[in-house]
């Protein structure tokens, strides 16, 4: 019996078949759907193995022992936890948790985010002992990066002693990379502890931070406060708002350094409320935040207590960016169903905390602007962005800025971060140190910069910032 060979074409249209059904079951999955792990616009990125736990009042061991019971039902190894309060003492409401894929417990079911001693809970109830959280990876990226590196020396060796002002000190505290070293030979400028003693390496004020003269180094956890990223974010920052108080005869201005992104300018969730708690406890009066994270369906309740209520109670105006493009995230959000047209409009891609924004106390969000357009790389929406602030030029499809304080060849940065920091700078500059006293009303404080606001009818009809207003920077 004669055995009978296939036709090699059998095999050839074999082959096609298999790589059809292996690439169909590849790219033609199910869209994303709302909360879906796998996408990082759904999911944004955090750091694993590390939970945030917002407790509603200070702990008692009857709850944590409750928390704990409902994790270890969860699957989570409760003896293997480890526990990290803010670096200040008096925090003991936030804590960061460290446990083997304890992360997983933020979404856990029928948990859904909290832990309650009742039934359906979804851990905001009253009844809720915790609110849990991813510690989410929160970033302050230039929108066009810089090709260089900054060096201090090009920074103008005129900077000199601030100007002699008529009205009160506002304290600026800025959440970013920190602070060029050589800034900091300007002391006129920066805010000084009074409760400490300058390196004497004790903790004078009893707050657990020893020579938190400036600030504080939320990344390292000490008092050294230079910036090492790159791009010089923390110090761009810090031009932008000193520029606005030169242009000032009004009020005087001391920033407050607190370190909360690395040299990548990445920053932790837990560090950076814990940086907000330091600037509410010390005083602070303005709280600029050029950084945020993209999400869809983010846990966002807790940032949105501290801003608008504990910051808001203490008088404390909250500046934060729009936010830029994001080619991860908007890669992310596609795959998630959200239109192309939409990767800007944060009504539909949100981004935090710009999307805490569209309050009536302390929420003010800005975004780089001329007077028809917001820039095509960052986000904008009539509900969130209050203000514009308009460029001092367009290059290569960049809205771009002139750092102040450059020696030699003109740097220009292009980002809803320094439009932040210009409009902090104004605002803190210029507006009556009675509007931070009492309840906070954003508009009061844009109404109160008079003609320096500008109102366009083309951002209005676009719907691209609330009233169209925004702030002539030229």
């Amino acid at each position: 019996m004669t055995s009978r060979k296939m036709n090699p074409f059998f095999w050839i249209l074999a082959v096609i078949i298999l790589l059809i059904i292996i690439l169909l079951l590849r790219y033609c999955k199910s869209p994303a759907t709302p909360g879906n792990p796998g996408s990082p616009a759904d999911a944004p990125r955090h750091y694993t193995d590390q939970l945030v736990v917002f407790f509603k009042h200070r702990p008692s061991a009857a709850a944590l022992t409750t928390i704990k019971t409902k994790m270890k039902e969860n699957g989570i190894d409760t003896s293997a936890i480890t526990t990290q309060h803010c670096d200040n003492c008096g925090d003991a409401e936030i804590e960061l948790w460290q446990a083997p894929k304890i992360e997983t417990y933020a979404n856990a079911d029928p948990v859904k985010g909290g832990a309650s001693t009742g039934t359906n809970s979804n851990g905001v109830g009253e009844d809720s002992l915790a609110y849990y959280t991813q510690n989410y990876i929160i970033s302050s990226p230039p929108d066009m990066p810089t090709k260089t590196r900054r060096d201090s020396l090009y920074i103008r060796r005129g900077t000199g002693s601030g100007p002699s002002h008529k009205n009160d000190t506002i304290k600026v505290a800025i959440l970013d990379t920190g602070i060029d070293p050589y800034l900091m030979n300007f002391p006129e400028f920066f805010w000084k502890n009074p409760g400490e003693t300058p390196a004497n390496g004790k903790d004078d004020e009893g707050n657990c931070l020893a020579d938190d003269i400036n600030g504080w180094n939320f990344v390292a956890h000490n008092n050294v406060l230079t910036d090492d990223s790159y791009n010089g974010h923390g110090t761009h920052i810090a031009l932008f708002i000193l520029n606005e108080l030169r242009r000032s005869n009004t009020n005087t201005l001391q920033l407050m350094t607190l370190k909360t992104h690395d040299h990548k300018a990445e920053g932790s969730l837990f560090n950076i409320v814990c940086a907000l708690l330091y600037a509410a406890n010390n005083g602070a009066n303005v709280i600029n935040a050029s950084w945020g994270f993209y999400s869809q369906n983010a846990p966002w309740h807790p940032l949105d207590s501290v801003i608008t209520q504990l910051l808001a109670e203490k008088g404390i105006l909250f500046i934060t960016a729009a936010g830029n493009k994001m080619a991860a995230a908007d890669d992310s959000a596609v795959k998630a169903g959200i239109p192309l047209a939409a990767l800007r409009n944060l009504d539909i891609h949100h981004f935090y905390p710009a999307c805490i924004g569209g309050r009536k106390n302390n929420i003010l969000v800005v975004t780089t602007t001329v007077d028809s357009m917001v820039s095509p790389t960052q986000n904008h929406s009539q509900q969130y962005v209050d203000l514009g602030v308009q460029a001092d030029t367009l290059e290569s499809g960049f809205l771009k800025f002139q750092v102040p304080f450059i020696t030699g060849q003109p740097v220009f940065v292009s980002g809803s971060s320094f439009a932040t920091a210009i409009a902090t700078g104004k605002i803190a500059a210029n507006c009556s140190p009675a509007l931070f006293k009492g309840g906070l009303e954003k508009t009061t404080f844009i109404d109160s910069l008079g003609a320096d606001v500008l109102q366009s009818v083309k951002l209005m009809q676009k719907g691209q910032v609330n009233q169209g207003r925004y702030i002539k920077h030229q």
